[in-house]
């Protein structure tokens, strides 16, 4: 019984990492239906806690967000949330999979500078203080040797 509580449970926070991941995030929305998405992903933080949240998401993104065009909505959306102000136990790793996506062409699949943004306010939020453009204004995630490594790791297939 216990077992087929959590089958459900895990299913429930799927579908609604899917529903709360699966919209274009550049798409115009009224603002009442934006606040309701932005509550939303709150409730499923408050309701079924930030790690689960957390690993719904990125395995969302590992297997859902297959293109440059997909990962980047994935940032954005993830940016709109404002999930970026909660720990990432593994920062560099979730970076990574984004430049290992769009193979750090920016200019194309970026033009809004989404990845650029989580990188510098993420890394530095989780005590990595090369990422803060106040220390070091000329940072750059595609350059950051940790970052390189896990896109390495995602391109060898010893990531996923």
């Amino acid at each position: 019984m216990v077992l087929e509580e959590e089958i459900m449970i895990e299913r429930e926070l799927k579908e609604r990492i899917d529903y709360l991941f699966n919209r274009d995030a550049e798409e115009e929305l009224p603002e009442e239906e934006e606040d309701a998405l932005e509550k939303d992903a709150d409730i499923l933080v408050t309701q079924y806690g930030w790690d689960n949240v957390y690993q719904a998401a990125v395995d969302y993104l590992h297997t859902k967000c297959l293109t440059p065009e997909s990962a980047v909505n994935f940032a954005t959306n993830y940016w709109i949330y404002q999930w970026i102000k909660l720990p990432i136990p593994d920062p560099h790793r979730f970076l990574g999979y984004f430049y290992y996506r769009i193979n750090y062409d920016a200019q194309k699949y970026d033009v809004l500078d989404i990845l650029d943004t989580l990188a510098t306010t993420i890394l530095p939020r989780m005590g990595y203080s090369e990422a803060d453009l106040y220390l070091n204004p000329y940072y750059m995630p595609e350059n950051d040797p940790k970052i390189l490594k896990e896109v390495e790791l995602f391109k060898e297939g010893k990531q996923s």
